[in-house]
């Protein structure tokens, strides 16, 4: 990395990132697709709790940036120790995150999913997706701390 053209170190090193953000976007199209053949309430719940979705998605960006940020700088001064407890450091840290938001979440799901913008007869649809969100919110924190100190 410290010998190439920055050009070429660019451009390869976008393609994960372009492919990141396609599989994100794929999802998303698939998910709504999937759920909007059930029917319009459970369409409606996916897209209230995307808001959720994307403050969970922040806090894992949050730490990838971060800890991408210093590990990207330790890289270029040499110190691969210091990087790599770095990376120990954001990844734990944010499935901690996640473990967190899921809990606490998971004990205020009903007003949450009010708070999201849930009616009463969507209700039920918005707490059911909301649940399975919340038990993937470590999993999301921690890969997408992953996939950003890759990229940094």
């Amino acid at each position: 990395m410290l010998e190439e053209p920055v050009e070429k170190l660019v451009c390869r090193l976008a393609m994960p990132t372009i492919l990141s953000m396609l599989v994100t976007s794929f999802y998303n199209m698939a998910d709504t697709f999937f759920v909007g053949k059930l029917d319009t309430q459970s369409t409606a719940a996916v897209g209230i709790v995307f808001s959720l979705m994307a403050i969970i998605q922040a806090i894992g960006f949050l730490f990838g940036h971060g800890s991408g940020n210093f590990i990207s700088r330790k890289l270029g001064a040499g110190d691969i120790e210091e990087a790599e407890k770095m990376s120990a450091v954001g990844f734990f840290t944010s499935f901690l995150a996640g473990v967190v938001i899921m809990v606490g979440c998971m004990f205020f799901i009903e007003p949450l999913s009010y708070l999201l913008g849930s009616t009463e007869t969507i209700q039920p649809y918005t707490v059911a997706y909301l649940r399975i969100i919340l038990i993937g919110a470590p999993a999301m924190t921690a890969s997408l701390v992953l996939n950003n100190q890759m990229r940094f």
